[in-house]
């Protein structure tokens, strides 16, 4: 019975070890499904970040007044040149303005030696008021002379003096006109004499005849000058001109006064002016049709003799398909694609391109207005690809390229 009782006991023993083993074996079991799920919860996670959506910029298919851009080069050149020269010949003693220099219209540029001038102009007023204070002594005989022959005339036709009288006054009467048309002959010679004088004297004194900047001298003090030999250039820099040369085909799409885009590239600025010339035919030589451009208020910023570029909008329309450029893609077989944003997708579209200029491009086919496509980051696209919007850019609807023609 005591054996009994001990096989019994040690079996009780024996279910005790193997049941504490189970519950370790269940713990651990525990321990490992949780490990094997928080590595599928990471698996999980990493998997969503490889799915982030990209981000885009859109940019909305506008509709505006819009032209075709021609380019053509052109010359800066002076609205106005004047290449001035002496009157009168002499010596310079004075230069008042230098190379560079802004004068004013009437501002005095060079002197020249005013000594014999002046002379001159003494002489011919000396002259003038000699002869003029022997005029009413002149005039006083003529007049009387006039007066005798009148009265002698009368008396000899009621035959009171005879005719060698009446032939004697009319002697003197001819004797006192010349004297008194010889007088105001010499009144006559003498003020243009002194007109002269004084004219001479005055062009002693070179003026600059505009507002502008002196752009060339070739005197000095002490030179000897002579008449049709420039010695100073006197430029006016504002306004400027634009001179270009128009093909045929290009020259009949301009008007006067249209508003043309002038690109300097010295400095990467862009200017607005207004056609103001256009040549009737064309140049012999070149065959080409001369037009000239005003440019305002650009300061010191364009000088003349620089190389612009005229930028001249052509075929207008009043509403046209736009994209900006940039967001246009090239396709392998040519033509052109964009990414169009459709609820959280982008999609390839081909589309026919149109004019182009200053960063916009006319969309002849392919899209609507009011379209959204996708900008920055356009390249690194897949047709289908999610994104997500980050912003969306403003673009200006209003006309481009000047006023309407």
């Amino acid at each position: 019975m005591t054996e009994v009782n001990n096989e019994v006991a040690d079996i009780k023993k024996d279910r005790k070890k193997w049941l504490k083993w189970l519950i370790v074996a269940g713990i651990l079991l525990f321990i490992a499904i949780l490990i094997a799920v928080r590595i599928n919860s990471n698996k999980s996670g990493e998997e969503i970040v490889e799915e982030t959506l990209q981000p885009v910029e859109l940019v909305s298919v506008l509709s505006k007044p819009f032209g075709n851009e021609v380019k053509v080069a052109g010359t800066v050149t002076a609205f106005t040149e004047s290449n001035l020269a002496s009157k009168v010949m002499g010596r310079v003693i004075a230069i008042h303005a230098n190379v560079g220099d802004r004068v004013r219209k009437g501002q005095a540029l060079l002197t020249v030696d005013q000594n014999d001038y002046m002379i001159a102009v003494r002489q011919a007023e000396s002259g003038l008021a000699m002869v003029q204070a022997n005029t009413p002594l002149v005039t006083v005989g003529y007049d009387n002379a006039k007066l005798n022959y009148q009265r002698t005339e009368e008396l000899f036709r009621v035959g009171a003096v005879s005719q060698s009288q009446l032939e004697a006054t009319k002697s003197q009467l001819a004797a006192a006109q010349s004297a008194y048309d010889s007088n105001i002959a010499q009144i006559k010679q003498y003020k243009v004499m002194l007109d002269k004088a004084r004219s001479d004297y005055n062009n002693t004194v070179i003026t600059s005849p505009i507002n502008g900047v002196v752009a060339k001298r070739s005197a000095s003090v002490g030179e000897m000058i002579s008449q049709q030999v420039p010695v100073f250039t006197v430029i006016q820099d504002d306004p400027l001109l634009v001179k270009a040369n128009l093909t045929e085909k290009l020259v009949s799409k301009i008007v006067d006064n249209q508003q043309v885009d002038i690109f300097s590239a010295a400095n990467g600025k862009t200017y607005k002016g207004v056609v103001r010339s256009i040549a009737p035919q064309a140049d012999s030589i070149t065959k080409a049709y001369p037009v000239e451009v005003k440019l305002d208020g650009v300061g010191k910023e364009l000088k003349p003799g620089m190389v612009i570029e005229l930028r001249i909008i052509t075929d207008w329309l009043e509403n046209a398909l736009v994209v900006p450029t940039s967001v246009l893609l090239d396709q392998d077989g040519g033509g052109y694609a964009v990414f169009v944003f459709d609820k959280g997708i982008v999609k390839k579209r081909t589309v026919t391109a149109g004019m182009a200029g200053q960063g916009y491009t006319q969309i002849i086919s392919g899209l609507k207005q009011g379209e959204k496509v996708v900008g920055r980051g356009n390249y690194l696209m897949v047709d289908g690809m999610k994104v997500t919007v980050e912003s969306t850019r403003k673009e200006d609807a209003s006309a481009w390229g000047g006023e309407s023609q």
